[in-house]
């Protein structure tokens, strides 16, 4: 098929890189070709069996280390020794990494906690600022009332004044008249 030629073409072209890069002489060992691996006991089934499930269970959560825990645990039970001693390895490398879980669970916890606290203040603070905003725009609309309520005073008094000018500069007016 197409990808299938293209694919070999991408590896043609890497083995070039890795010629111009080691030589050609450390390269006659090197190979693209995976190696399966020997089902020949019940150990080595139930091996594949326990890769296949991590593997799978990386896959359907999309967690990269599952699917590095399988690669070591597919290459512990490749090169390790058989029996309980691959199994011992693959215990280890599992409780290896749900510790490094539970810690980073428990670091996790504790960024969450903070975060969660300085919302909190911060939505705390917020809401006092809220209050203060709300407190001094109720004392400007009692200032700008007073002030209304001043210049509607002012302007009657000035009335008053003008009224009694003119009373007075009649009355001055009068007697001036009265006189002569």
């Amino acid at each position: 098929t197409k990808s299938r030629g293209e694919e070999l073409a991408a590896m043609a072209k890497a083995k070039e890189i890795i010629k111009e890069a080691t030589g050609e002489s450390s390269f006659s060992q090197v190979s693209f070709a995976q190696t399966g691996m020997k089902l020949s006991t019940r150990a080595d089934l139930s091996n594949f069996e326990a890769v296949r499930l991590v593997r799978g269970l990386a896959k359907a959560q999309g967690d990269t280390a599952l699917a590095l825990l399988a690669t070591r645990m597919a290459s512990a039970m490749r090169h390790g020794a058989s029996g309980a001693g691959v199994f011992d390895k693959v215990k280890g490398m599992i409780s290896d990494m749900i510790s490094k879980l539970e810690t980073e669970a428990a670091e996790e916890s504790t960024k969450k906690a903070y975060c969660d606290k300085e919302t909190a203040e911060t939505s705390a603070k917020k809401e006092d600022r809220t209050d203060d905003v709300a407190a001094l725009a109720t004392k400007i609309e009692a200032a700008a009332a007073k002030s209304a309520q001043l210049k509607a005073e002012v302007a009657t008094v000035e009335s008053e004044l003008s009224s009694l000018s003119r009373s007075q500069a009649e009355m001055d007016k009068l007697r001036s008249e009265e006189k002569t």
